[in-house]
């Protein structure tokens, strides 16, 4: 009788359990942690190689997964892009691109580096790049510096009002 009811208590608490794993909602939460995790270990190993076309895929694909998953941090990028845009050697297009994924991450040590990068680099690409954000970042902090435009002024002198 006994090896019964032990039988019988172990499927109870068997089966509630088998029921949560086989929830899809449950699965699919399990799922996209492990592969945002994977995904992150490899870009950061892409953003660290020397192939400036796989860095700036790199970079374009932090920016991507930024837009896609907004509420999260993503700070294992923001060193690599750093590196990548201080590195005066380094491919000029990948250090715009680097500096730009950086941004889109809102990162206070990511954006000191833009700021640095725009005071003191010699490249001038990547400098008025880093000027922009900048600047649109600290617009982003004080919105009452933006300029004021007057409805229905026009953006360029002779442009035609419709």
């Amino acid at each position: 009788m006994k090896p019964v009811v032990l039988f019988v208590l172990v499927l109870a608490l068997i089966v509630p359990c088998t029921g949560n794993a086989q929830d899809p909602t449950i699965l699919a939460g399990l799922f996209k942690q492990a592969t945002v995790e994977q995904t992150e270990k490899s870009l950061v190993m892409a953003l660290e190689s020397e192939s400036p076309g796989l860095q700036m895929s790199a970079a374009l694909t932090v920016r991507e997964l930024k837009a896609l998953m907004p509420e999260r941090s993503f700070s294992c990028f923001v060193i690599p892009l750093m590196r990548i845009v201080k590195t005066e050697e380094g491919d000029r297009c990948a250090r715009v691109v680097a500096a730009i994924a950086l941004h889109d991450l809102h990162s206070a040590i990511g954006d000191f580096a833009i700021a640095r990068t725009a005071k003191f680099c010699e490249c001038e690409r990547l400098k008025n790049t880093c000027i922009w954000l900048a600047y649109y970042r600290l617009l982003e902090a004080h919105p009452e510096l933006a300029p004021r435009v007057e409805p229905g002024a026009q953006l360029a002198e002779g442009t035609p009002s419709k």
